[in-house]
């Protein structure tokens, strides 16, 4: 019995790496189709309206945070965004439940998103500015990157509130 359990726990394990891995390297390749996209067709020109005043593509390059905010720290936000990466490769491995799986995902996918900008973009190595080019009222400009970093965590934060197991302990009398 013991022999079942560890090739259905490893089983376990691969399926939910498979999940996160995945999902992040979508979201990071959507993402960075779209930001390519959005510096030829956006950068330089004046912001489009496509659905009214609610939703305009408008380009900016932002080297801090949220509202522009920590903007003469893009450094230090590198080093935070490379620390959560290395924190959710960690983790990966305990995580048994698919949604939270694809919530990590998700949330690691966004985060290498943005990460490759402030790793490649200018002015230079780990300053680089993000791209953003989506537009809602009263809402700092944003990406795909961002949109799945604050969805990941809106999903993470239902899960929690669930009760929903990150991961799932196996007695050892089973």
């Amino acid at each position: 019995m013991h022999d079942l359990q560890a090739k259905r726990g490893k089983t376990l394990i691969n399926t939910k790496i498979k999940i996160v891995s995945g999902t992040a390297l979508f979201i990071f390749i959507l993402d960075l189709a779209t930001k390519v996209w959005a510096t030829k067709t956006l950068e330089g020109k004046e912001s489009r309206s496509i659905i009214g005043d609610f939703l305009r593509l408008e380009f900016a390059r932002n080297s801090g945070a949220a509202f522009s905010a920590f903007t003469e720290l893009t450094i230090v936000l590198t080093i935070l965004a490379i620390g959560a990466l290395v924190a959710i490769i960690w983790y990966v491995p305990k995580i048994s439940h698919p949604l939270w799986a694809f919530g990590f995902g998700s949330l690691a996918g966004g985060i290498s998103g943005n990460l490759a900008d402030r790793l490649f973009r200018a002015p230079g190595f780990m300053e680089g500015a993000v791209v953003d080019w989506i537009s809602l009222p009263n809402w700092p400009l944003f990406n795909i990157a961002d949109s799945f970093i604050v969805t990941s965590m809106a999903l993470m934060i239902f899960l929690s509130w669930r009760e929903v197991p990150i991961r799932t302990v196996v007695s050892k009398d089973e």
